[in-house]
């Protein structure tokens, strides 16, 4: 179920009921000119659009749905509930039902984001009440997920980082793992020390296996966690009082251990994955490729707020993704560093079929939690592109076909540890949602 994209569904729909003739003509244009935006689902258009728009807005419901909207894909999680708390709260009638059970679960979602587990399994537990006798497992395992961690993390504190006001350097390690690289980073946690991957795409809890959940002497606290990879499969949850990542140590993280698979064994072998939640905590973090470092900067070294750094990330399902341009055109590109090389998807092949006409096709394999799938591929020479006027060049860039029955039919691609590795110093800015690399 995707949290995010159905509320930007919602507006247009509204359109007809929301504006009389009665109203201004000023304000109904700004009202129609707000809906056309969350109806577009671009985020960027959107934040640009509100912030010429607010002052101009006479319905509460297209401004709340707007902040939600940005504050959930730009990062400002604590603004974001106070928006769907209103939402929830004022608007019901005018969502609808199936607007308000879009709401309800992303509200869901940013509660166990922002660490309020027993809000937020209560809240997973009541939407998956709601549609126990409608939808199988399979259709609803985020919601599964959300109301067994939530409960299952209810006496837990929400974790927090603690941290010299220096910037924090680790060692920054690269290793061959088939058609890519892995990126790790040494993370210790009860005294074990063990080289992380270092993945933009770990949504929330860091992923473990049980070997290292054994050696680590994690708390298991629950079993039976439903988890989607290559397919959906479960996992344990687990916690520790803290892990450190150089000088900076994160109290009460959240662990997912995953039982041992040959099929992905057969290809890497890991202790952990680093996930995102931290380095959203952390702030900001500078992949120095030249000299083999991962900084943390220095939290003054670091405003809350940059002008001169336009967002060109958002988070969509717990998922960041990265705006670049492609011959002339705006794309959104998953950001997942866990991805040893970065890869187009169906959609890309759809939308730039000249791209990819006469190339070859050939079976390639992509593994991960739930087993190893093959997929038809081609392959890009080279995949050039700008991040935020930046010129990109990576090679032998695979692009997934898919098929009637894929899994990923709108996937346009992920950009992987190549895209990383293309840089000398490749910096990531949570506060600011943005990524830049200097060359």
């Amino acid at each position: 179920m995707n949290l995010t994209k159905n509320l930007l569904l919602l507006a247009m729909s509204l359109v007809a009921t929301l504006f009389p003739l009665s109203r201004p003509v000023a304000q109904n244009a700004a009202n129609q000119t707000m809906a056309a935006l969350l109806n577009d689902g671009d985020l960027f258009r959107l934040g640009d659009g509100y912030t010429r728009l607010k002052d101009s807005l006479s319905y509460d419901l297209l401004r709340l749905l707007a902040e939600a909207q940005l504050d959930v894909g730009f990062n400002r999680l604590e603004q974001a509930a106070v928006a769907m708390d209103s939402l929830l709260l004022c608007h019901q009638d005018a969502l609808g039902p199936e607007g308000s059970l879009n709401l309800a679960s992303l509200r869901a979602m940013n509660l166990l984001n922002l660490g309020l587990y027993a809000a937020a399994g209560q809240a997973g537990a009541d939407l998956v009440a709601a549609l126990n006798d409608n939808l199988p497992l399979e259709s609803m395992f985020g919601l599964v997920f959300i109301e067994r961690v939530g409960r299952s993390l209810a006496d837990v504190p929400p974790p927090t980082v603690s941290r010299p006001a220096h910037t924090v350097s680790v060692p920054l390690r690269k290793d061959s793992v088939g058609r890519g690289q892995h990126l790790y980073i040494p993370v210790e946690v009860n005294g074990v020390t063990r080289d992380f991957i270092f993945d933009t795409g770990c949504s929330f809890g860091h992923f473990v296996s049980e070997r290292y959940a054994r050696d680590a002497g994690l708390r298991i606290l629950a079993d039976s966690i439903p988890v989607a990879g290559m397919n959906l499969g479960f996992v344990k949850l687990a916690t520790a009082d803290s892990m450190r990542v150089g000088e900076i140590t994160l109290r009460h993280p959240v662990f997912l251990v995953a039982s041992h698979d040959p099929s992905v064994d057969s290809l890497f072998s890991y202790d952990g994955v680093l996930d995102n939640r931290f380095l959203c905590e952390v702030g900001e973090v500078t992949l120095d490729n030249e000299n083999g470092r991962c900084l943390f900067p220095a939290p003054s070294d670091s405003s809350d707020w940059d002008v001169h750094r336009l967002p060109n990330m958002y988070f969509s399902s717990n998922q960041p993704y990265v705006r670049i341009a492609y011959r002339g055109e705006s794309l959104d590109l998953h950001f997942d560093t866990g991805n040893v090389k970065s890869d187009l998807g169906p959609a890309f092949a759809r939308r730039f079929p000249d791209a990819v006409a006469g190339l070859d096709a050939h079976a390639t394999q992509r593994g991960g939690f739930g087993g190893v799938v093959e997929q038809r591929s081609v392959t890009l020479p080279t995949f050039e592109f700008t991040l935020s006027e930046l010129p990109v060049r990576l090679i032998h860039t695979e692009v997934l076909l898919g098929d009637p029955t894929s899994a990923m039919p709108d996937v346009s691609g992920s950009l992987g540890a190549d895209f990383v590795l293309y840089f000398k110093r490749l910096t990531i800015d949570y506060r600011n949602m943005f990524v830049s690399g200097d060359l």
